[in-house]
């Protein structure tokens, strides 16, 4: 049974009235995590985003990133920013995903919440289109994610 679900949107006609934006539940679910984030994107290009992963790696939380990069050459420069990061802290993880077209938009925080949905770490995805997901805070269901994506790193 789950615990507790939360839809999440973006937006102006499907935030508010009790529906949160993606942008504000990334912000406090990252400022909220207390040992462990693990995320995947499709592309990043929120410098937002960054600040939240370095906030957090400046706590002293290991952040593990999954990104679909086929070819380094296109880092957009939020994904230079987090590559520059790895100088500075041990404890952050990019796995480049390059076989396969990682699409899946998922944050997981400390093992428990789950929070994923359609939008990319953009500003598209985070203010401009119509984007759709749920917060899920279930131990199991984030085990089987992390699960999943630690697949990806696997020969």
């Amino acid at each position: 049974m789950v615990n507790k679900v939360l839809a999440v949107a973006t937006g102006e006609k499907w935030v508010g009235y009790g529906v949160r934006s993606f942008s504000s539940m990334i912000e406090e679910i990252m400022n909220c995590a207390e040992k462990e984030l693990v995320m995947t994107a499709y592309v990043i290009s929120d410098m937002g985003i960054v600040k939240n992963i370095k906030n957090a790696l400046e706590k002293g939380i290991s952040v593990e990133i999954f990104i679909y990069l086929p070819d380094p050459a296109h880092r957009t420069g939020a994904t230079d920013e987090i590559f520059g990061l790895k100088d500075d802290y041990s404890y952050l993880t990019i796995h480049m995903i390059r076989n396969e077209i990682l699409h899946a938009k998922v944050l997981v925080a400390d093992g428990r919440k789950v929070l994923a949905g359609s939008a990319n770490p953009t500003f598209g995805g985070m203010v401009k289109n119509y984007e759709l997901g749920f917060l899920v805070d279930d131990g199991r269901i984030a085990q089987k994610i992390l699960t999943m994506l630690r697949k990806l790193t696997t020969r």
